[in-house]
């Protein structure tokens, strides 16, 4: 996405996302929580990058955990559970 695509869909002038990204420059409070919901990035990972420096692919099971209902994480739940139960079983 370019910094103009950005800038439309904020509400900002093409610059403002450009101060913003490259001069360090802090969003205002609502472009910031725009810009988290539609980019679906925690909170957490933008104020404490260095806490969230797991693998990709825990990040990317994150986000697809994130797009789940209750129904579908309980499946997932039972699944991880499942596995859990078969390598211990394996192990002993």
């Amino acid at each position: 996405m370019t910094q103009e695509q950005l800038a439309y869909i904020v509400d900002r002038a093409p610059r403002t996302i450009m101060y913003n990204e490259n001069d360090g420059q802090h969003p205002s409070l609502n472009t910031f929580y725009q810009m988290v919901t539609m980019f679906d990035i925690s909170v957490d990972q933008y104020f404490y990058p260095s806490q969230n420096s797991g693998s990709e692919c825990r990040k990317r099971i994150d986000a697809m955990l994130n797009a789940l209902d209750e129904r579908e994480l309980k499946i997932v739940e039972a699944t991880i559970q499942a596995m859990k139960a078969s390598k211990e079983t394996e192990e002993t």
